[in-house]
């Protein structure tokens, strides 16, 4: 009669091999500044379009309202998005009023984006309004 054995070996289980990739993507901050002047009538809307050359920070700023009749308090819409046909399809909107700091930021891919400026039915006469964007 014959005895098969291992002779003292331990069996062991197939090992699991994993690997982890980690990509880490750095976040431009904003190198070109634009402004813009210009007037908002009563129910009107003005938009206008900027390129991202790098993906970063896009900051945007209502820093001025005035006008006959207009308070420099008064709260204006505003959004930041992608231009569509004539207008703006804003993805990140905010009713503010003008201030020093950014109103909306975030981080985007390179591409066209627009900022908005809307009278949300809070003025009474045309105003004029300055905003600024910063971005990579």
């Amino acid at each position: 009669m014959m005895n098969v054995g291992c002779s003292g070996d331990t069996p062991t289980s197939p090992t699991d091999t994993t690997t982890t990739t980690t990509t880490t993507t750095t976040v431009a901050t904003p190198v070109y500044t634009e402004e813009w002047i210009d007037t908002l009538a009563i129910g009107g809307e003005r938009f206008y379009s900027f390129t991202v050359t790098q993906y970063g920070t896009v900051n945007v700023s209502l820093t001025s309202v005035s006008g006959q009749y207009v308070p420099s308090t008064v709260i204006l819409g505003m959004g930041l998005g992608t231009p569509a046909a004539e207008t703006c399809s804003a993805t990140s909107t905010i009713s503010t009023p003008a201030g020093s700091g950014p109103q909306l930021t975030g981080t985007y891919n390179p591409g066209v984006y627009c900022v908005i400026v809307r009278d949300l039915g809070n003025l009474f006469s045309a105003a004029r309004f300055s905003i600024t964007v910063a971005y990579p």
